[in-house]
């Protein structure tokens, strides 16, 4: 009973009275590992977040089959995908007892399938992301080595087995963004950090063009990695909307247009493209839909994308995000947005209303959050013009952000030093963005100069922003001349993710230069 608890619970009393007849009649038999039709159904729904409808599937695959052991590891992806998305203490604490147990049975299944070691090393990845997400950091770098551990000896034995290079090649990333004060872990444990090498392990599996029903179904996995890990590295954003057209073309990975963690992926693509009608239209169907586990930060993402067009109807899913949603990140990002919504209409009493709630509601683990929490603390009301043009950037609204800074004098705008530096900064950004290179980097050159010693992002990103555009250009030295620079520097906000990024391209620029 204690392997599918959250199997159990969806099942009325057919399901139930089937379930407990054959649930452990696998310890009698001899254990096997079949990805059956059964399990890739079960295996769909999953990744649909459809829980209930693929509990059903992998009772009547142990009914059918009760010496085939695959539904305990993707009820264990329930579990997983339930537990990353609510982010509540009490699921992460019961999946932390139940995955144990789980680990206790797959390894008593067949040695000789290339399921064996792939199992056992996607539940460590499972349980390692759960445990960074919930702040145990030792611990999940404990759980990667061990994931690292048993796809490579799985790489060894079934060299030709596809799902496990998404596997290898995630650990490969994030070993090789491992900040500094955690480097010795990495090197402790024998993981190899390769940002491009896992990178492209990763899209092998998404850009998978066979007719191997099952190696097309982990396509969607690998998709969902390269929406949050590829993408928020700052590069390859060509490569990831090559991919996700493929799917749409195809029809691999949107079967449903509202299925919840594909929107999500899906999302996640386009707005780092700067796509934002296209992220617009991709969630007003999730928000017509009823799907079966709602996904409540997908109303946060269309509070953010109706915010970047400046639509005052932006504050009503940042509410619905709030009211609904019992985990741990992105509550203070969801007020200071949502105090942003109401400066934005001119009422500066709800902005100090919902400003102030970010210093005693939500965390600080998430770049997002701290910086919500900073500007609470600084008690310094946002640059409206500023403002504006940084949420129609984020959108991709080019032309609006550049008139709103322009139509304006300078003296209109700046007010203070901080307010000068962003100026140079969002012109630059604005710029780049727009293909004017030679401006872009003028105005880069003048933040970095202008706010290298101030304690804000601007100058870091310009930096970073600078070795893009000098990798793009091949020109290796001025590269890492900026990757650098970025580094270098001392500020609270966003530090962690540019810092991720900066490290990345100059890994990059330094295989280029060795």
């Amino acid at each position: 009973m204690f392997l599918f608890f959250h199997t159990i619970k969806a099942l009325n009393g057919k399901w139930l009275f089937l379930f407990n007849a054959f649930c452990f009649i696998p310890f009698l038999l001899a254990a096997q590992l079949d990805f059956n039709r059964n399990c890739i159904i079960g295996y769909q729904n999953i990744l649909a977040l459809q829980f209930q409808e693929a509990s059903k599937v992998l009772a009547l695959e142990q009914v059918e089959h009760p010496s085939n052991l695959t539904p305990v590891y993707l009820s264990n992806y329930i579990d997983f995908l339930e537990t990353f998305i609510k982010e509540e203490q009490p699921s992460f604490e019961k999946f932390r007892k139940d995955v144990d147990r789980r680990f206790q049975i797959l390894e008593k299944a067949d040695r000789h399938s290339p399921y064996y070691h792939y199992f056992l090393g996607s539940l460590h990845i499972q349980s390692a992301i759960l445990k960074t997400k919930f702040g145990e950091y030792r611990s999940a770098a404990i759980e990667y080595s061990q994931a690292y551990r048993e796809l490579r000896e799985n790489k060894k034995l079934f060299p030709d087995f596809l799902p496990q290079d998404a596997g290898i090649g995630l650990v490969h990333v994030l070993a090789g963004i491992v900040p500094d004060n955690y480097s010795w872990l990495v090197k402790l444990f024998g993981m190899e950090g390769d940002i491009q090498l896992g990178l492209s392990e990763i899209s092998r599996v998404a850009e998978y063009s066979g007719n191997d029903e099952v190696n097309k179904i982990f396509r969607l996995e690998a998709l969902f990695y390269l929406s949050f890990i590829d993408i928020s590295l700052g590069k390859d954003t060509e490569r990831a909307m090559r991919i996700l057209r493929n799917f749409e073309r195809q029809n691999v990975s949107f079967p449903e247009p509202s299925n919840p963690l594909l929107v999500f992926a899906k999302v996640a693509i386009l707005s780092k493209a700067h796509r934002n009608q296209e992220v617009l239209s991709t969630l007003e169907l999730y928000q017509t839909s009823t799907p079966n586990f709602r996904f409540c930060y997908l109303d946060y993402l269309t509070g953010l994308a109706k915010l970047n067009q400046l639509d005052p109807s932006a504050d009503r899913y940042f509410i619905k995000f709030l009211k609904d949603f019992r985990g741990r990140n992105y509550i203070k990002s969801a007020f200071q947005k949502l105090a942003w919504c109401f400066l934005l209409k001119g009422d500066k009493s709800k902005y100090q209303e919902y400003i102030g709630k970010v210093l005693n509601r939500g965390n600080l683990f998430v770049d997002g959050d701290k910086q919500a929490y900073r500007e609470a603390q600084s008690k310094q009301v946002p640059n409206i013009i500023l403002l504006k043009a940084r949420l129609l950037f984020d959108g991709g609204y080019n032309d609006k952000a550049l008139h709103e800074l322009l139509d304006n004098t300078i003296k209109e705008i700046v007010t203070s030093s901080r307010d000068l530096l962003e100026y140079h900064y969002r012109l630059g950004r604005i710029y780049q963005e727009s293909g004017d290179i030679v401006k872009a980097l003028s105005y880069y050159e003048k933040t970095v100069q202008e706010g290298s010693n101030l304690p804000y992002y601007f100058a870091a990103n310009a930096a970073f922003q600078s070795g893009l555009i000098y990798e793009q250009k091949k020109d290796f030295n001025h590269a890492e001349k900026y990757f650098r620079i970025c580094l270098s520097m001392d500020y609270p906000e966003y530090k962690t993710s540019l810092d991720q990024k900066a490290k990345a391209g100059l890994q990059r620029v330094m295989k280029q230069l060795h």
